[in-house]
């Protein structure tokens, strides 16, 4: 009879053991699901305050852009050939670095898109000149210009030296055409004829944002050759007042005779300054004066164990206000 009791009480003592290990178990999983749930609830919490900063910042340099063009409008007159002609030039340097929201850190960059092509609207001769120019290779340029543009068509038959997707299948290669817009600008290197050599030395000076008018006061030369009907005396005029420190504050000052016209020469206008008048109409199709378009990106660190934010806004100018486009 002791023997059974001795059984009984191991069964026992087996079932109470199992019993604490349940309740362990129980109270770990319990234990690393409050621990999931407070870590969730803590980066919830800091990306909800990154967002808010971010939005802060971006009004905060709204509010600057805003006031740099209504401070501008005294100055249109006599002072239109300088900097001060136009309140967004270089607002990498205007209106980037650190703004602080509530003790919160946002590092905001500023960037003229006028000095990118935009690389979904760009045609296939502005291609070729500018990788005519930045390469030296016009074989490379116009292969690169056709595989680009076949890239984002809609249709699938290809140019001269270039493929759709039958052929991309053929070669191997990885990536298809997405017979649709670039979404960002990396996508160029699954381009067929991209290298990344070649992609490093060109990226900075494409984008998708904007409508793609060049600023011929900030755009880089190599984006400046492929605004159609541009030549290189133009390239060296605007080099040239860049130099004295001066802007140009038309597009009809690019082209000598064209300027007369502009001043009222009525039906009297000689065969060049017709000529004249109609290549300025050729450059101001794709070019412009100002700085009409700016992309802002805000980069928030809310924490030190917090995952970096980004938020990035397109601003437009109109007139004398500062309009979030896009964001």
């Amino acid at each position: 009879m002791s023997g059974a009791l001795g059984n009984r009480r191991g069964v026992a003592m087996v079932a109470a053991l199992w019993l604490v290990v349940a309740i362990s178990v129980v109270a770990l999983a319990f234990s690393i699901d409050a621990k999931d749930r407070r870590t969730l609830g803590i980066n919830a919490a800091e990306r909800g305050q990154a967002y808010a900063a971010a939005l802060g910042a971006l009004a905060t340099t709204q509010a600057a852009m805003d006031v740099a063009l209504r401070s501008n409008r005294q100055n249109v007159g006599a002072l239109a050939g300088t900097r001060s002609g136009d309140p967004w030039m270089f607002p990498d340097s205007l209106f980037a670095g650190p703004v602080y929201i509530d003790s919160v850190r946002v590092d905001v960059m500023a960037r003229d898109l006028g000095t990118q092509l935009n690389i979904n609207l760009v045609d296939v001769n502005q291609l070729k000149a500018f990788f005519g120019y930045t390469l030296g290779d016009y074989a490379k340029a116009d292969q690169l210009a056709a595989t680009i543009t076949d890239w984002r068509d809609l249709d699938d038959t290809p140019q001269m030296n270039s493929d759709e997707i039958d052929g991309y299948i053929k070669k191997g290669l990885l990536a298809l055409p997405a017979n649709g817009p670039f979404r960002q600008v990396s996508d160029l290197l699954m381009v067929e004829g991209m290298t990344p050599e070649i992609y490093a030395l060109v990226a900075n000076d494409f984008t998708t944002y904007g409508t793609g008018q060049i600023n011929v006061n900030t755009a880089p030369v190599e984006v400046l050759r492929s605004i159609p009907g541009i030549t290189d005396n133009i390239i060296a005029n605007i080099l040239n007042q860049r130099s004295r420190g001066l802007r140009i504050a038309s597009i009809a000052q690019l082209v000598p005779g064209a300027i007369a016209v502009g001043r009222g020469g009525r039906g009297g206008a000689t065969g060049a300054q017709n000529m004249a008048n109609i290549q300025v109409a050729q450059l101001a199709q794709a070019a412009g004066v100002n700085t009409n378009q700016v992309l802002l990106t805000m980069f928030v660190k809310s924490a030190p164990q917090a995952e970096p934010f980004k938020l990035t806004a397109l601003m437009q100018r109109g007139g004398t206000t500062a309009t979030i486009t896009w964001k």
